[in-house]
């Protein structure tokens, strides 16, 4: 596609107020802009962050085109924007950078104090908007002030609808702004923090998501996980998906999980290995391989008939 199709809007109001935030990004800080670039939204993120970088001197931009599909501009520690921003919602993405609350206490109606309090599960919520939208700014404020107060415990994508439709199309978005959390919550509109801090502080741990799962052993607290499967006494099916992840550092982390489970509960540790036979044999030679090394973990004699079914059967010679 030509370039002169690959260039994101930046009016002059815009650009105006990217200027003035070289008074207050002072500070000398990072963005990341995460995946490949060569796609068109790719492109895009990657001339309006060498926009920002020239006109705002205290912030560096790294790249890091990892695996990360789609691509986005991260804001360490716990937002990114599947998007590149206009009017209000650039405004409250370069607060963001900027580590400055989009509202206050008063107009959220709910203390940072409070929040931390009660979260006690981490969330990964994906929030889309558009840049026409005028509820968009509203909805979004209220979101990145929670992520603001508690980044440990949420995980925020705020995502451009229109430059990723397949993404909004596989989350079933009819409208704008529309939050999802772990594929079940679903909040359309400008949501009151209160509201959503209720939803979010009586999921049931056996109805986390994957990508939240994912969080949580991003975060290092592999054993975390496993505790909530053992005190809700059943796995939680997105544990299994993350035990057959394409990607070794996310497969690691669930393998560690389950160790936890062998040692503490080794009737679910149990369960988790007859899930996983079920699909074993649609799975990676590199995922079968981990697979097996958990039978080893558990080391239930009972479940040796199935690792002597793949010595004496058709795969291939590094699994046997």
């Amino acid at each position: 596609m030509p370039d002169r199709q690959i260039k994101p809007v930046i009016s002059q109001q815009d650009m105006t107020v990217i200027e003035n935030y070289r008074y207050k990004i002072y500070k000398p800080t990072q963005l990341l802009l995460l995946g490949a670039t060569e796609s068109e939204p790719g492109k895009r993120m990657e001339m309006f962050s060498d926009r920002l970088r020239a006109n705002i001197p205290a912030l560096t931009v790294k790249k890091e085109p990892g695996e990360e599909e789609p691509p986005a501009l991260f804001i360490p520690p716990n937002v990114r924007f599947e998007a590149v921003t206009e009017g209000k919602l650039l405004n409250l993405f370069l607060l963001c950078v900027a580590g400055i609350m989009p509202i206050e206490e008063n107009e959220a109606g709910v203390s940072a104090e409070e929040i931390r309090q009660r979260l006690k599960i981490p969330g990964v919520v994906k929030i889309y908007v558009s840049s026409s939208c005028p509820h968009c700014p509203h909805a979004v404020s209220r979101w990145l002030y929670m992520a603001g107060c508690a980044p440990e415990m949420m995980e925020l994508h705020i995502i451009d609808a229109a430059m990723f439709p397949d993404t909004a199309a596989s989350d079933s978005i009819r409208s704008v702004p529309t939050a999802v959390l772990d594929g079940r919550f679903r909040w359309t509109g400008v949501i009151p923090v209160s509201e959503i801090l209720d939803v979010m502080e009586d999921r049931d741990p056996r109805e986390l998501s994957a990508e939240t799962l994912k969080k949580i052993i991003a975060d290092g607290d592999a054993e975390g996980l496993a505790n909530l499967m053992i005190k809700s006494g059943t796995l939680i099916p997105g544990f299994l998906d993350l035990l057959a992840h394409p990607r070794w550092p996310t497969r690691l982390g669930a393998m560690v999980a389950f160790e936890y489970l062998a040692e503490q509960a080794p009737g679910l540790a149990r369960q988790a290995l007859d899930s996983m036979w079920s699909r074993f044999s649609d799975l990676d030679d590199a995922v079968k391989g981990d697979i097996i090394h958990l039978f080893g973990v558990l080391n239930d004699r009972e479940l040796n008939p199935r690792l002597e079914s793949v010595i004496n059967g058709g795969y291939a010679e590094p699994i046997k």
